[in-house]
């Protein structure tokens, strides 16, 4: 992630908030930050009059350099060549500001701009026009009755609403033409790239802002990312807004495939999520076929079918079997999961269950639609998958000769059945095809079948089995190559 070191620049607008910072007696302390639940950080461009607005008390450097030496001169890191001598505080002391999106997705608390003083995103006056069409953008209730003036719709990946400047009460609208957009997991085409084709192929992080909000006096727009101002791209101002706090999203599960449970074991799951926001340094599971409610306890994680305990990893999957677990999978049972990650500060989140496995999941929901009482689960399959075989006789094939072909499948058509069991009659449906179109099939849907091939050509037949709960494997025979009969030879004597 981007982090910004600035330098305010002090005038006269502002000169109301420096005399109370000057004498400590400003204090502008979010009283709901404790709330928080994504910090944002960094800061967005107002244009070369109006300069940086900081989205966080953190991302600008306003003290502690009076020992540095080109500062007394202007010429330093710090200061601009035309300002000489300031005086600099601690960061925060005084200005305790941050901007936030809380746990209904209402922004709240206060940006800072060197001439405008704070921009608030929350309070009670009312925006103007637009005002009440934004809020059926909003998930949760966002008005004045509840001091909320702009949302995040998750779902569209948009904000709506207004900011307004405190000292002037200029408003700044968030979902005017320039779209406002907070990115999260990854680029979603269909999603962004609709209203601003750039956004899908400039490679934003998760949890990065894109575009800009619309001032109502002034001409310049608020740009949130250097990558959205067409005349400037970050060539010389390296700049943008994004949510700091690591949030986890998208749980998946079992994420295993037909073509997986063929081909091994089909006792298997991989557990998938998304990094929302943030940065993941380490992961921490929990697997369990008991439903322990939101947020697993001390006792419920030593009593869990598997707890991986912090895994130092920036991995956003894990495939079960490879996890170290007391007990292995079981057939036909439902299992739930948690998560939790670890930022660059080994500071946990909260934990994150999973919401349950539906036909919209990876695997298609194959293991065997979601749990009857639609709880918060993923299931395994029944029992093992069906393992086609068959061989064909006579070995070398010819042109217009009947070859038979013959089945020996085995299925597990019982749940829980610990060996397997031929297939014959109703547990298992069969299914042949060749690629050489011109072959005659006596019957492609029985155990045995005889097949004539009509040309001399390379081919390859398969053979699909269904089980009785609906579970299909195939097997594909290597090249087969049809032959022509040699023909018929006779001596005949000269006469």
């Amino acid at each position: 992630m981007l982090r910004f070191i600035g330098t305010i620049k002090f005038n006269f607008k502002a000169n109301f908030f420096i005399g109370l910072f000057l004498f400590g007696l400003c204090f502008f302390v979010s009283d709901a930050k404790a709330s928080a639940t994504s910090t944002l950080r960094g800061s967005a461009w107002w244009g070369d009059e109006k300069g940086y607005v900081y989205f966080n008390c953190k991302d600008y450097v306003v003290g502690d350099h009076l020992d540095v030496l080109e500062n007394l001169s202007g010429s330093g890191k710090y200061l601009p060549p035309d300002d000489k001598f300031h005086f600099f505080s601690p960061k925060c002391l005084g200005f305790n500001h941050a901007v936030y999106i809380d746990s209904q997705g209402n922004l709240r608390g206060q940006a800072w701009n060197q001439l405008e003083g704070f921009i608030s995103f929350s309070g009670t006056s009312t925006p103007p026009e637009g005002y009440g069409a934004f809020n059926s953008n909003c998930s949760n209730l966002c008005d004045s009755s509840n001091s909320c003036w702009s949302c995040y719709n998750e779902s569209e990946k948009k904000i709506y609403g207004w900011a307004r400047v405190d000292s002037s009460g200029e408003w700044i609208r968030l979902d005017n033409t320039g779209r406002l957009y907070l990115e999260t997991c990854s680029s979603d085409p269909q999603i962004l790239s609709s209203e601003n084709p750039r956004i899908a192929a400039i490679g934003l992080e998760p949890g990065d802002f894109f575009g800009y909000g619309k001032s109502t006096s002034t001409p310049d727009n608020l740009y949130f990312n250097c990558k959205a101002d067409e005349s400037d791209s970050c060539a010389s101002r390296d700049y943008k807004v994004y949510v700091e706090t690591l949030t986890v999203g998208a749980l998946t599960a079992p994420n295993f495939s037909y073509a997986q449970a063929c081909g091994s074991n089909a006792l298997g799951a991989t557990l998938g999520w998304c990094v929302k926001s943030g940065h993941q340094t380490a992961y921490e599971v929990v697997v369990s076929d008991t439903n322990f409610g939101s947020s697993p306890t001390s006792a419920d994680l030593n009593s869990a079918f598997c707890w991986t305990g912090k895994i130092n990893s920036d991995s956003a999957n894990q495939f079960l079997p490879h996890i170290s677990c007391p007990r292995q999978l079981e057939y036909g049972t439902d299992y739930y999961w948690w998560i939790r990650l670890y930022d660059e500060s080994n500071e946990a989140t909260q934990w994150y269950q999973y919401y349950g496995n539906t036909t919209n999941d990876t695997d298609g929901d194959a293991d065997r639609l979601y749990n009857v009482n639609h709880e918060k689960t993923f299931s395994t399959f029944k029992h093992p998958f069906p393992n086609p075989f068959f061989t064909w006789s006579p070995y070398e094939i010819l042109v217009g000769s009947s070859t038979a072909f013959t089945a020996a499948s085995s299925t597990f058509y019982i749940s829980g059945q610990a060996e397997p069991q031929s297939c014959y009659g109703q547990n298992c449906r069969y299914a042949w095809t060749t690629t050489d179109a011109k072959a005659i099939f006596s019957s492609t849907s029985e155990r045995d079948i005889d097949i004539t091939f009509k040309i001399a050509t390379d081919t390859t037949v398969s053979l699909a089995v269904t089980d009785a709960d609906n579970y299909t494997c195939s097997m594909t025979s290597a090249l087969i190559t049809i032959n022509y009969d040699l023909p018929i030879w006779r001596e005949i004597k000269a006469k």
